[in-house]
């Protein structure tokens, strides 16, 4: 059930998408009637976009008629338009092949016209396609590079978006703790834009993916987070998937009572909308929660109405997990003949889907042989294109006359923006100078407070070691026994000199960077056993400025302290990643959560600290925690710290 919900969306959105077209469909084909040369190939390649869902074979004629046309009149704007159209319509109907046949040389002619949005939107459908295949790091490649390019044009619903389809292929990958990260990023981003599908669309993949960290409290919020959206929205198709995610999160809670109501209601929705498969899954469940409560008579009822519908429809997985569920019922009323019955029909159904799964490999494979014959005629093609470059040589005398009009608008622009950027600087300037005024209150106080805690160590610590040794020493004969306990004692001394430099500045940060010196942080706290800190790095390019990496050092030593003083947690996973223009570095506990206007209003210098360092490197703290639900999440954003290639 929970692995469909994305599905769904992606159909409801087509639908919605199709219903809306009908009307521009009929005006463009009236449009098309007597249409000639660039008007008639620009008709036909939206008409083949906009029958992409409602017809792809209807919308493939427009399109393959538009690509002969483009190509004849040499036209490469409406030449790549038409072959990222065909290689849709191909996609729509899962035919993967034969949509990277057309998507490949699409993504070559944008690089060449240089259109990066559009170069994007076509990397993003390669990722789509990959992604269908099953090739997930190549779909994670053609992702994470539409991503860069929407992040540099600030398109934040196509940010969304890509955050989404990222967080699904680490789903499929099993990695539902990153699938949860991408979709957290995504859902702040609809709630920005008040893009409340969306939202709710976010809220599912949320609860869906924390069952299976597993999280179930969190799993459970954001399911019931969903149904609410998605009946504010009056859309109704969505409820019995994210009911029975909320009743499937009851029953691991152990509120059995919740779970079996939840459940009956998203029996009756799939009922109603005629999911078959859903409708199978979700009383095979309730069977197993009444099995549960050891009510066997009711468990057999759902179960067996289970397997007769996953007969009808030939759905062999829910018919082997009616089968197994069975099996357990018979088992527990200890009618070992029939459970015994049920478990073979299990086995021999286990037997039939590991060959269907070996099948399945074999066309993956076949797929893939396809998919490079495409390949080497997408090389072909390549060549061609090499050949229609010499058509810009044409073009040379007319780009050196625009080149010199271009100079002398550029020359008159400069001195304009210089002037603007004259006035602007002494605004900013002045700016600067009050928020200094408060930064320093700030850093004298934390000063302050550092050097009566340092005061404080090496008084309590190294004071009371020192008089150890002064008295194993000042005998007038000094005692083998007296020189061992000394060189013991001058053993903890430096121990503590040692501890006492690592909390001021560790070593280890300034020569070799800010991964390794979280990395010593975490090795020190581990070595008390009670708390596990775990470090994950992704692509993570040198810091060479010591202000932002002992800035953001402080950063997260100060909110892992206040992790371990105050949340009770068992784990803590601190995770950095470099995208193009930013790094970003995510810090997770399993912990208590808290209530955020308590941190906001509490009167100790940590949480100001913090503030302090993050305006000093421009950078943004958000914080995903709620009193009473366990886990805290933290995702620190950091302009200006770039990979260094795109």
């Amino acid at each position: 059930m929970m692995k469909r919900i994305v599905c769904f969306f992606v159909v409801f959105t087509a639908f919605q998408s199709a219903w809306a077209q009908h009307n521009s469909i009929d005006s463009l084909k009236q449009a098309l009637t007597g249409a000639k040369g660039i008007a008639r190939i620009s008709t036909m390649i939206e008409l083949c976009w906009e029958y992409r869902f409602v017809n792809a074979d209807t919308a493939r004629q427009y399109g393959i008629e538009a690509l002969d046309l483009a190509r004849q009149a040499e036209i490469d704007t409406l030449e790549v338009e038409a072959l990222h159209n065909i290689g849709v319509t191909y996609e729509a109907q899962g035919d993967y092949t034969d949509a990277l046949s057309y998507l490949g040389p699409a993504l070559e002619l944008r690089n060449k016209i240089g259109d990066d949005i559009k170069t994007a939107n076509t990397l993003n459908n390669l990722g789509i396609v990959q992604d269908g295949i099953g090739d997930f790091t190549e779909a994670l490649d053609y992702y994470f590079r539409a991503l860069r390019i929407y992040e540099r044009a600030n398109e934040k619903s196509k940010i969304a978006m890509m955050y989404s389809n990222i967080g699904i292929v680490f789903k499929e990958r099993k990695d539902f703790k990153e699938a949860a990260s991408y979709y957290r990023r995504a859902m702040n981003i609809y709630l920005q834009l008040g893009n409340k599908f969306g939202v709710a669309a976010c809220y599912a993949n949320l609860g869906s993916s924390y069952f299976y960290v597993p999280m179930y409290d969190s799993s459970l919020y954001y399911s019931l987070e969903a149904s609410k959206a998605f009946e504010a929205l009056n859309i109704q198709q969505f409820l019995p998937t994210t009911l029975g995610n909320a009743g499937m999160a009851y029953d691991k809670l152990g509120m059995k009572k919740e779970s079996k109501e939840v459940l009956s209601r998203a029996i009756a929705l799939h009922e109603k909308y005629d999911n078959k498969k859903d409708l199978s899954f979700a009383l095979r469940f309730l069977g197993s929660v009444y099995r549960g409560e050891r009510n066997f008579s009711e468990a057999k009822i759902n179960v067996n109405r289970a397997l007769e519908i996953a007969t009808r429809i030939n759905a062999k997985q829910q018919l082997l997990e009616a089968h197994q569920e069975l099996s357990q019922i018979y088992e527990a009323e200890n009618n070992l003949s029939r459970a015994l019955d049920e478990f073979r029909a299990y086995d021999v159904l286990k037997d039939t889907l590991f060959k269907d799964e070996k099948t399945k490999a074999i066309a993956e494979l076949q797929t893939k042989y396809e998919t490079e014959k495409k390949e080497s005629e997408i090389r072909f093609l390549r060549q061609e294109n090499d050949l229609k470059d010499s058509r810009l040589e044409r073009n040379q005398a007319l780009v050196g006359t625009l080149f010199l009009l271009v100079t002398a608008l550029v020359a008159f622009g400069y001195m304009v923006k210089n002037r603007m950027a004259l006035k602007q600087k002494a605004e900013l300037e002045q700016t600067k100078a009050s928020l200094r005024e408060v930064q320093l209150a700030a850093v004298i106080t934390s000063q302050e407070a550092e050097r009566r805690r340092f005061a404080a160590d090496l008084h309590d610590g190294l004071g009371q070691l020192i008089s150890a040794v002064r008295l194993n020493l000042s005998k007038e004969q000094v005692e083998r026994r007296s020189l061992d306990q000394a060189v013991e004692v001058l053993n903890e001394m430096n121990s503590e000199i040692r501890n006492i430099a690592f909390n001021l500045m560790p070593q280890v940060l300034i020569k070799n960077g800010l991964v390794e010196a979280l990395e010593e942080l975490a090795t020190r706290v581990n070595h008390t056993e009670k708390i596990r800190i775990k470090i994950g790095a992704f692509d993570v390019e040198p810091i060479h400025e010591t202000d932002k990496k002992v800035a953001l050092y402080r950063i997260c030593q100060e909110w892992i302290n206040n992790v371990l003083k105050y949340s009770g947690c068992s784990d803590i996973n601190v995770q950095l990643i470099q995208h193009l223009q930013e790094l970003v570095i995510t810090i997770e506990d399993n912990g208590n959560g808290f209530d955020m206007s308590a941190l906001m209003m509490s009167p100790g210098n940590g949480w100001k600290n913090i503030q302090s360092r993050l305006s000093m490197i421009h950078g943004h703290i958000d914080i995903d925690t709620l009193q009473g639900r366990k886990g805290t999440t933290v995702v620190i954003t950091v302009p200006g710290l770039a990979a260094q290639a795109a």
